[in-house]
């Protein structure tokens, strides 16, 4: 399954046909995005109607154990991004497909092309093969030689860095209920009663409310990649800082022998101020 917004919106531009032919990928976790290509490859790539953990042909399996012949996942050798790595990919994908419906490569660590690979790559973009799209990932793109990144298509993929290993259910209701109160502005009484709801464990609320926190430390830092969310940039750091300090209280109060409704309510309530 994809995780970022922004690769999976370009499943949609591959069903219209309107994937370019290479992408320059910032993100701030890029061993995710790598994961979110390659599913992304997985959906390109399936000769029937993609579906997870079908079974009905060997592709997924291939690129999950990095044996499509039709892909490359290339890294720096040493410090760098040496010439005759391009030229290799050059060579490998000098021919149209087959097995797969497309020729795609990879490039890690984009930042670190060197003067002689660069050169190589730029032929490379410049004179694209049909059906073969590249994806270049790095962490900065203004570290990226600028004749590189001026020829691609850029796309943001920032992640919730989840170090406590949130179920993904948490981490969706997380951001459900964060467009709840702050995006609809839906009272206290509406949204908190989808938590009673689902009946959660007081643990499990605790953990929403960190991955909550989460989301507003990375808003504070200009990285917070949910589409649902992106209005929440428009806020001032002050304001955010409230909203963590919030919740951070809120957190503290659960560690007592609190009514959890209550402590709910006037979360949202003192939000609303």
């Amino acid at each position: 399954m994809i995780q970022n917004d922004s690769i999976k919106k370009l499943v949609d531009k591959f069903r219209e046909n309107k994937l370019s032919h290479v992408f320059l990928v910032e993100t701030n976790a890029k061993e995710n995005a790598l994961l979110d290509i390659l599913n992304l490859i997985k959906i390109m790539d399936c000769p029937n109607n993609y579906q997870e953990n079908c079974n009905k042909c060997n592709i997924c399996h291939l690129v999950d154990t990095n044996n499509l012949p039709t892909l490359e996942v290339i890294y720096p050798d040493g410090q760098a991004i040496k010439k005759q790595q391009m030229e290799n990919l050059k060579m490998t994908f000098s021919h149209i497909p087959y097995i797969s419906k497309y020729n795609v490569y990879i490039i890690n660590d984009a930042e670190k092309f060197n003067a002689f690979s660069a050169n190589t790559m730029l032929k490379f973009i410049e004179e694209p093969l049909k059906n073969t799209v590249g994806f270049l990932i790095t962490n900065n793109k203004e570290n990226v030689i600028s004749t590189i990144k001026s020829r691609c298509e850029i796309i943001k993929a920032n992640y919730i860095l989840n170090d406590f290993h949130w179920s993904e259910e948490l981490v969706n209701f997380a951001i459900s209920y964060l467009y709840d109160i702050e995006i609809l502005k839906n009272k206290s009484i509406v949204v908190n009663k989808k938590i009673i709801e689902k009946k959660y464990e007081k643990s499990e609320i605790m953990e929403m409310f960190q991955i909550i926190l989460q989301f507003y430390l990375h808003l504070l830092n200009g990285v917070l990649d949910y589409e649902s969310l992106t209005k929440l940039q428009k806020l001032q750091p002050k304001e955010i800082l409230k909203r963590i300090q919030l919740v951070n209280e809120l957190l503290d109060k659960m560690n007592y022998n609190i009514n959890i409704n209550l402590l709910l309510d006037d979360f949202v309530l003192r939000l609303e101020d």
